[in-house]
Formats: C-alpha cells, sequence, structure tokens
C-alpha cells in the first residue's frame, strides 16, 4: 500500500484508546501480546519516507523475546468489538496457553510476520533499533512508576525493576481494511432500516 502516509490516523486514540497487538515471528512459531504503548513518527530518511513505528515492551513479556529474534514485526489494530479479545491477548502468555485460540482470534501471513484476519488496520515493520531505556536517562518520577508497580512491570533475578524494551520498526506494509469495514457496517445498518421500514408498511 504505497500511499499509506496519505491516510489519517488517530494517531492518540489507537494505542491509548484502541490498543494494539505486536506480533513477531511466523506462522510456525510466533507470539503477539496487547500494547497500549506506541508512536509513530518519521526517523532516518535515507531517500525514503523515515515512517516508523515505534513500540514499547516489558522484557518479562515473552512477545519481547519474539521481537528480539526476528528481523520483521506487526502491529495491529483491531474493531471496537475485539476489545474483550485483546484483553485475554494482554492478559495471559503464550508460554503457558494458546492464548490465539482463547481469543477467537484467525492468524495469517503478511509478508514474513504475522498479523489477524479481525484487524482492521495491520503495519508491516521491519526492524531497525532495538534497545532497553537506561534506567538512569529516566525522570525520577517514572523510575518511581516502575518502582511502586512490581505487579505490573516484574523485577528481574535480583529484585530490581526493569525498564521497557523500545522497538523501532520502519514501516514496510500497510493492511488498511477501515474503509470496508466501515462500508460493510454502512451496508448493515442500511439494510436493518429498509427491512423496517418494510415491516412497518406491511
Amino acid at each position: 500500500m504505497s500511499n499509506f502516509e496519505e491516510k489519517e490516523y488517530t494517531v492518540f486514540d489507537l494505542f491509548q484508546k484502541q490498543w494494539a497487538l505486536v506480533s513477531a515471528g511466523n506462522m510456525e512459531h510466533f507470539n503477539s501480546c496487547t500494547i497500549g504503548w506506541g508512536s509513530f513518527g518519521t526517523l532516518w530518511t535515507r531517500g525514503k519516507s523515515g515512517a516508523v513505528v515505534t513500540v514499547y515492551l516489558h522484557p518479562t513479556r515473552y512477545t519481547c523475546d519474539f521481537l528480539m529474534e526476528n528481523e520483521t514485526f506487526t502491529v495491529s489494530f483491531f474493531p471496537a468489538n475485539y476489545k474483550k479479545a485483546l484483553g485475554i491477548m494482554g492478559s495471559h502468555s503464550g508460554r503457558d496457553v494458546n492464548k490465539v485460540e482463547m481469543a477467537n482470534l484467525t492468524p495469517v501471513a503478511i509478508g514474513k510476520s504475522v498479523t489477524y484476519e479481525e484487524a482492521s488496520l495491520t503495519f508491516l515493520c521491519r526492524k531497525i533499533y532495538q534497545h532497553p531505556f537506561d534506567k538512569d536517562g529516566l525522570a525520577s518520577d517514572i523510575q518511581e512508576y516502575y518502582q511502586v508497580n512490581p505487579r505490573s512491570f516484574p523485577r528481574d533475578d535480583q529484585g530490581e525493576w526493569q525498564p521497557h524494551w523500545m522497538f523501532i520498526g520502519e514501516i514496510m506494509e500497510v493492511d488498511d481494511k477501515r474503509h470496508s469495514l466501515f462500508s460493510s457496517a454502512e451496508y448493515l445498518v442500511r439494510d436493518m432500516e429498509e427491512n423496517t421500514k418494510l415491516r412497518n408498511n406491511q
């Protein structure tokens, strides 16, 4: 999709309010988890558009291992009615259970990575940077945020808090089904209205 930069994205809503699934691996071996932290931007253009997606994962997340090990990853957004499924994907570990099956989602290949049939918007990214945040470089209130939330941010083997890892992905492809989904919903509403009119006229 060559004109993805011309599309409209509510960037402050996509991660914080809608959430997303970040996935890495291939159809034979992959993992995904729900994230609410991420950003879009421009970086290292090198004669290209420089469009990137940045996601942040805690190192205790199983999916973090997959992003470290793979050269591509996806960031996928879903219609509002999949919020429960995203809740399942974010509250269970792929180490222990088949959470994709629990969430009733359908994985599909995109490039050398994985997304989901139910996703309305997927960004396929080539990983161009990965690194953990420098603990000393974080503002004191951010450090305290990690320290007082061990349940959300589990400690390492030495009992120390751990910062997130940053993964920056160069956008290679975008699968944007939002218009078609909207059109289908629009037609459904129209059909319902027409059926109501017919019943009222009988």
